[in-house]
């Protein structure tokens, strides 16, 4: 698949299965200027207000059907997951 087809299917046809999420507050995706010289094409980043939002969302049918949609346009096996908590450090210049 090239980066414009991963782009399309990620803009047009996962994220609004993945906007489906119970306790989604925000959800970006940022795509590599460069895939070609980037390990990924993209990132993806889903906000929820608390520990037990983000643990009720992963056992959820929605982001399950959200999972297995990845199959359709990622590299699954080279994934990475991370649980973080924001610190923002620069609002606005």
């Amino acid at each position: 698949m090239d980066i414009e087809e991963f782009e399309r299917h990620w803009r047009e046809d996962h994220s609004p299965i993945a906007a489906e999420t119970p306790g989604l507050r925000k959800y970006t995706i940022s795509i590599a200027h460069d895939p070609e010289e980037s390990r990924y094409d993209g990132l993806a980043q889903l906000y929820f207000d608390s520990e037990e939002a983000l643990e009720a969302a992963m056992d959820s049918e929605e982001l399950g059907e959200a999972a297995a949609d990845l199959t359709n346009f990622a590299d699954t096996d080279d994934v990475l997951q991370l649980a973080l908590e924001e610190g923002v450090q620069v609002e606005e210049h």
